[in-house]
């Protein structure tokens, strides 16, 4: 039930009005006060929730007009029709500058009284329809939010070839507008997965000083990456150094192990954000030497390159750590082996770490027994690609299904709605995807773009409804054309034939 107010000096008008109300729109509006004067009128709006206000433009204490403008400086979005008499209608003509945009000439004729109170009743629906697709936009989005920012910190911890395009447009869905970069790493000794009630607080810190800061709690440390201006700043650089206190002491009072917190330094280019996070990362413990050693750095880019899907290039990363290992360990192949177990846990903990997967994409276990099983350099080589190729296979396959999936939303969306002028835009929007991105997935799993897809749609309701007998006027606005010329030029266009000839 929608909530109006009515106020009317006479109470014989607002009897008539009543009347109107409980005869026509008894099941839509419920009457929340009847008052006599502009004054309490507005005191009375601005303290309720009111979608409808009844204003006649004569009152005592508070004229109409007045008492409208003051309503709708503070609550826009209320719905006012102005109560006049025909000696008062150019004075109601005013109205429209405040933003009144309805009114009534006494005496209430019943057609016009209807026709004025359907045309608020369905702005108010309207707007509450509105309201409710923002507010769904705004979940999305927030649901959205955590995983852009994973997706931000992971690619630039792991270098995949599309860290940086994907880093620039992520940056931009977050709103994020600083052009310097600095991280912030905090790990535990003994080496745990910090609690996330921890991370939540840390961020919230954070996030109070530096808004445009992303971050993620990992297997192991926990990333910020602080994106703003004149990070390098004395001020800035104070405020930073007064956090990381204020962690270390929260972190201290509630938990055993011990906090490390590093800092890097301030860089200006994008481009090297993979190298001072690395730099960062080495030097968080000081005794832990290996973090920069090269089966390391070269485990990071096997598995760059197949959250990349590039077979290829996968091959020669691991081709080359399996040849340092071969002259390292003087190609004792029980070494070897011992080290390909520990790297399979590192790949399986990662990839289900990067895509949040719950099951892994391979069996651990299977694949610890079978490289026990394995008794030659050579084979144990070729065991390692074919199982690189499944692993990036799979992931393709996932990513294929999950693309499938978005675009089957976008075309249920477009079946629903194509009878409304409905953008690309709105699509994306509806189910918080960029517009950009959304546009080469629709091209890459449908074939054509949204726009000819969304004719298409159109075209065949047309073809449909013609053919059971509709007008072409009625089919037109029935498929999202206002324009009848336009929809028979389109039609042809798309058929080959005029609507006229089709039917």
């Amino acid at each position: 039930m929608y909530k109006i107010l009515i106020a009317e000096d006479e109470k014989i008008e607002r009897k008539a009005i009543k009347f109107y109300l409980d005869v026509f729109y008894s099941d839509q509006f419920k009457i929340t006060a009847e008052l006599a004067n502009g004054k309490e009128a507005v005191e009375k709006a601005l303290a309720e929730e009111v979608d409808l206000v009844l204003m006649d433009i004569k009152m005592p204490k508070l004229d109409g007009l007045e008492a409208a403008k003051q309503i709708k400086e503070k609550k826009p979005e209320t719905e006012i029709i102005i109560l006049t008499a025909h000696s008062e209608f150019d004075y109601a003509k005013k109205a429209i500058e405040i933003g009144v945009r309805d009114y009534l000439v006494k005496p209430y004729l019943e057609d016009d009284f209807c026709q004025v109170i359907d045309k608020s009743l369905a702005k108010i629906k309207e707007k509450e329809k509105n309201k409710f697709r923002e507010e769904k936009l705004i979940n999305k989005v927030k649901e959205t939010i955590p995983y852009l920012e994973k997706e931000i910190i992971l690619e630039v911890v792991y270098n995949t070839k599309s860290s940086l395009i994907n880093f620039d447009k992520h940056k931009k869905l977050l709103d994020i507008e600083g052009k310097e970069y600095q991280f912030l790493l905090l790990s535990a000794k003994p080496r745990k997965k910090l609690s996330d009630s921890f991370f939540i607080k840390a961020k919230k810190i954070i996030k109070q000083n530096f808004s445009g800061t992303v971050s993620y709690n990992g297997l192991n440390d926990i990333i910020f990456l602080i994106i703003a201006d004149s990070l390098e700043s004395n001020e800035k650089q104070y405020r930073l150094d007064s956090i990381i206190k204020e962690l270390k002491k929260i972190y201290d009072d509630r938990y055993d192990s011990k906090l490390f917190l590093k800092k890097s330094n301030v860089i200006k280019e994008s481009k090297n954000l993979n190298n001072i996070y690395n730099e960062t990362r080495s030097s968080l413990f000081k005794s832990e030497l290996k973090i920069d050693s090269y089966p390391y750095q070269r485990e990071k880019n096997i598995f760059a390159k197949i959250i990349d899907k590039d077979q290829t290039a996968a091959e020669k990363e691991f081709a080359e750590v399996y040849n340092y290992l071969i002259e390292e360990e003087n190609c004792d192949v029980s070494r070897i082996r011992s080290y390909l177990r520990r790297f399979i846990i590192f790949l399986n903990r990662r990839i289900m770490e990067y895509y949040n997967r719950e099951d892994p994409l391979f069996n651990l276990e299977q694949t610890e027994n079978d490289i026990a099983a394995i008794n030659d350099l050579e084979n144990l080589k070729f065991y390692f690609e074919n199982l690189i190729n499944m692993i990036i296979l799979n992931i393709s396959e996932t990513h294929k299904e999950q693309k499938v999936e978005v675009i089957e939303k976008v075309k249920k969306y477009i079946q629903e709605n194509y009878s409304s002028d409905i953008t690309l835009d709105m699509v994306a929007k509806h189910i918080a995807f960029s517009k950009y991105y959304l546009s080469k997935l629709f091209k890459e799993v449908e074939g054509i773009n949204y726009k000819d897809y969304l004719i298409k749609v159109r075209m065949e309701k047309a073809k449909e409804l013609l053919k059971n007998g509709e007008k072409i006027k009625v089919v037109s606005q029935e498929v999202g054309y206002s324009n009848r010329n336009y929809f028979s030029r389109a039609f042809k266009k798309y058929t080959g034939i005029s609507p006229g000839k089709y039917s």
